[in-house]
């Protein structure tokens, strides 16, 4: 009997609760709509309508009847509220109520919209002089005769502001700011007078070395001032600008002396229009040791050990050294750079390696020892130097017998390089290229006469959703006798960055049965990136090119590929035919690096 009491209490609950509910007048969720608007027009009414909110709010409670009349009193008001900034102040807005059961439908009317009558822009003598405020005023996108939108009026005048603290004008504000919409609310003017103040420039470059947590005095030493100042691209007397600082920091963080690096303005002297550059700077560890480790399709599993003194004495010298291999190579390379006080790209080098390549094409074992001069000029990159080195390779002559050469060679080089981009690691658009020059002659120490040219060349381009990347590379080289070639100086083609679908330095020249260098180079390709999401893409690409002496045989690769952006960099698989073989078979290629 207990039993049964106990259930006609639990069902007397249930019944009391769906009572209470129903006399709540629960409304279910029902779809909002506006009609006569769109666009942004719509965007902006949803965004500022709460009822719209409320119905969209899947975690919300139900929407109970006393809720429901007050944010549908509240629709018309707000509705027209954000209607007005795009100068539709005449709008209405009615419920239709034979839609009320399928939820609710709002029928706007906007009407004629405020229209700009005209527009007074201002600029003091001092602003007019400087280009980007008369550019800001020239590309003013408001004009008469257009309906007044606030929200455009707003964001251009927050431009000319942040554009006057981007250039140092500190004191820069607008002593007229006003729009003024007549009694009918047909017209609009709009009244700008802008007062840039002075420009200000830099009184002093104050550098502070944040040392109190490092124990080696060598660090605490600091580096010579020239060298310093060669980095910063701030200077004394001199405009301010934020670029500068930003290009300052990026300066000094690129070299491997600093471990944190902070420049920012310091205190202003409204009287004078001057202010300060503060520069802190923490030194870096004077040595570090590196431990590498990765793969590819070309190379195999490859790895390296790496030492670093990035400071031996206050002119900033700096020596690495660095030993590693892989499936087909092994090298072993040492570095001295001193670095020049003209700019922060300056340096001296001295350098000396070892490289021995075992690969299915080319085999060699090269010693080298050189210096070069590397300098700025006008955004590129310059480098000059001189180079010795001695090669050991295996060439098979007509008979079939295999011989030893040994090459000795003192050249002389020039090369130039310059890369532009909208990003370092993941580039929209921008583009690379490359031009080296090297050349020996008997008659300057060496055992063969020689000279090579070798151009590069990278573009990317936005191409609807995604980019287009275009690659291509020409190098050619002047030779009496191809076979005197030294293996480390000939060209092959193929593999992850040449022709994809074809082995790594697999197209050659076929020289009695079997590939070596060539003495000429050619290789373009085209690639399509389309972006999926989380920092996937799918790529599309076709390759052609070939390694030849005189007369070119092009191979063609062409296949699909899969891009991740990782932090530093992006991670590229490809699946490539090579569709001049038989069969037209498939390779995997795996890279990783930056677009150009």
């Amino acid at each position: 009997m207990g039993d049964n009491d106990g259930s006609m209490k639990f069902s007397l609950t249930l019944l009391i609760f769906a009572a209470l509910l129903s006399s709540a007048n629960l409304v279910r969720a029902a779809e909002v709509r506006f009609v006569g608007v769109n666009g942004e027009l719509l965007l902006n009414v949803e965004r500022h309508v709460r009822l719209v909110k409320r119905m969209r709010d899947k975690k919300a409670a139900p929407l109970l009847d006393g809720e429901r009349r007050r944010l549908e009193s509240r629709v018309e008001s707000e509705v027209k509220k954000a209607l007005e900034p795009f100068g539709y102040y005449r709008a209405e807005v009615r419920l239709d109520e034979a839609t009320r059961a399928d939820g609710y439908r709002y029928l706007v009317t906007l009407n004629q919209p405020v229209r700009i009558a005209s527009i007074a822009l201002q600029l003091n003598p001092e602003a007019q002089a400087q280009t980007e405020f008369a550019q800001w005023q020239n590309g003013f996108p408001l004009k008469a005769g257009m309906p007044l939108n606030q929200a455009t009026y707003t964001a251009h005048k927050k431009t000319l502001l942040a554009t006057a603290i981007r250039l140092g004008y500190f004191d820069a504000q607008y002593l007229t700011s006003e729009i003024v919409i007549n009694e009918d609310r047909t017209s609009a003017t709009i009244a700008l007078n802008f007062d840039s103040g002075k420009r200000y420039t830099i009184s002093e470059v104050l550098v502070n070395w944040d040392v109190e947590s490092i124990s080696d005095q060598k660090n605490k030493q600091g580096i010579e001032g020239d060298i310093l100042d060669s980095l910063l691209k701030v200077k004394r007397g001199e405009f301010y600008t934020a670029e500068a600082l930003s290009e300052t920091q990026r300066s000094l963080l690129t070299t491997p002396y600093f471990s944190s690096v902070d420049v920012r303005g310091g205190e202003r002297n409204q009287a004078n229009a001057k202010i300060p550059i503060l520069v802190t700077l923490t030194p870096s560890k004077r040595k570090a040791y590196s431990l590498a480790v990765g793969a590819g399709t070309d190379t195999g599993i490859r790895g390296s050990i790496g030492y670093e003194n990035r400071r031996i004495n206050r002119q900033g010298h700096h020596v690495n050294a660095r030993v590693g291999g892989s499936e087909i190579e092994r090298t072993a390379i040492v570095n001295y750079r001193i670095p020049l006080a003209r700019s922060a790209k300056d340096s001296l080098n001295f350098f000396s390696s070892l490289e021995e390549e075992f690969g299915d094409t080319r085999r060699f074992q090269a010693a080298q020892i050189g210096t070069e001069w590397a300098f700025e000029w006008r955004k590129s990159q310059l480098r000059m130097g001189l180079v010795a080195s001695r090669e050991k390779f295996v060439r098979r002559e007509n008979d079939l017998s295999e011989i030893e050469r040994n090459i000795d060679l003192l050249m002389p080089r020039f090369s130039w390089e310059r890369t532009k981009s909208n990003d370092l690691y993941f580039p929209t658009q921008g583009w690379s290229a490359s031009a080296t020059f090297r050349a020996t002659s008997e008659s300057f120490g060496s055992d063969i006469d020689l000279a090579q040219a070798i151009l590069k060349a990278k573009l990317l381009r936005p191409f609807g959703p995604g980019r287009l990347k275009i690659r291509g590379q020409l190098a050619g080289s002047l030779i009496d006798e191809s076979l005197e070639l030294p293996e480390s100086l000939g060209f092959l083609a193929g593999g992850d960055d040449s022709i994809r679908g074809y082995a790594f330095e697999s197209i050659g020249v076929t020289r009695n049965s079997e590939t070596t260098v060539a003495k000429n180079l050619a290789v373009g390709s085209v690639e399509y990136e389309h972006p999926i999401r989380n920092g996937f893409a799918l790529a599309a690409f076709v390759d052609v090119g070939d390694a030849f002496d005189s007369n070119a045989d092009y191979k063609t690769g062409a296949g699909l590929g899969l891009r991740w952006r990782l932090p530093f960099g992006a991670l590229r698989l490809d699946a490539a035919s090579a569709l001049d073989l038989d069969g037209q078979p498939f390779r995997l290629h795996f890279s990783f690096g930056t677009d150009l």
